[in-house]
């Protein structure tokens, strides 16, 4: 992905203009020592391998050190908690929503240079605030793989999502943790190697506790990423149509200029 000229002076994720420009990996480091990827490279889209500590993208330094502090940190904590089984909390369910949104964001702002995130948040507010109106009407899907297949050359690490419309669904991989977000009426169409966490309101009680243990749904990562790449098609799809559909609703007539959430 070649990164527009025009985010060498405005930060991608919060939209400030002529900040002092910092350059974040797309993929934290954490993830990247965790799948074990540092030795090998990653296809990325349909472009050729890339090793995954050469993909910087320029983000402001606030935007840069807010998301390692407030997503990466933390996000890196559930997912040992998830792969040794320990469950995670609403709070945390919440955070690996976000953290997928930020994935999600930066590579459509990157794809659409000439065009907005959403008429409603920058980048930064969607991945940063709780959870808005939304919260109620979203699944976190989770799955996880039993062993890394010694034939793969690393653990899994990617996006099996790209949307055009919606800001809404992402699905991927990464080590031994199959992931998707997804409106809730949409929950039939995932795999049934998923567990589904359905959120509640802000207020509920226990929102630290642990209260979701995602089953083991596969037995190794092959198996996990071409499940999940191959459903991830259709929901991408599908998210994408509700989203262009609500927006057409709305504006009389759909500009396409932005994500709908």
């Amino acid at each position: 992905m070649v990164i527009p000229k025009k985010f060498k002076k405005i930060c991608a994720a919060c939209g400030d203009v002529n900040p002092k420009i910092n350059k974040e990996h797309f993929w934290p480091e954490w993830l990247i020592e965790r799948t074990v990827t540092h030795r090998t490279s990653i296809r990325f889209g349909s472009k050729k391998r890339i090793n995954p500590r050469a993909f910087t993208v320029p983000l402001c330094i606030k935007c840069n050190e807010d998301f390692g502090r407030e997503l990466e940190g933390p996000v890196s904590r559930t997912f040992t908690d998830l792969e040794t089984g320990c469950g995670i909390s609403d709070i945390e369910a919440e955070l690996l929503v976000r953290w997928l949104w930020k994935f999600e964001g930066l590579y459509w702002i990157f794809a659409h240079p000439e065009d907005i995130y959403t008429e409603r948040y920058t980048l930064r507010k969607r991945v940063l605030q709780p959870l808005d109106d939304i919260r109620t009407i979203l699944t976190l899907a989770i799955s996880l793989v039993e062993v890394i297949n010694p034939n793969f050359g690393d653990a899994p690490m990617g996006i099996d999502s790209w949307n055009e419309y919606s800001a809404v669904f992402v699905a991927g991989v990464f080590s031994r943790v199959a992931i998707m977000v997804l409106f809730r009426q949409f929950e039939p169409y995932v795999p049934p190697q998923f567990s589904l966490y359905r959120f509640s309101e802000h207020n509920a009680p226990d929102r630290d506790a642990k209260l979701f243990y995602p089953t083991i749904g596969f037995r190794d990562c092959v198996e996990a990423v071409n499940v999940t790449k191959n459903s991830a098609l259709y929901l991408s799809h599908i998210h994408d149509l509700k989203a262009r559909d609500r927006t057409a609703k709305l504006t009389s007539e759909y500009s396409g200029s932005g994500l709908e959430i």
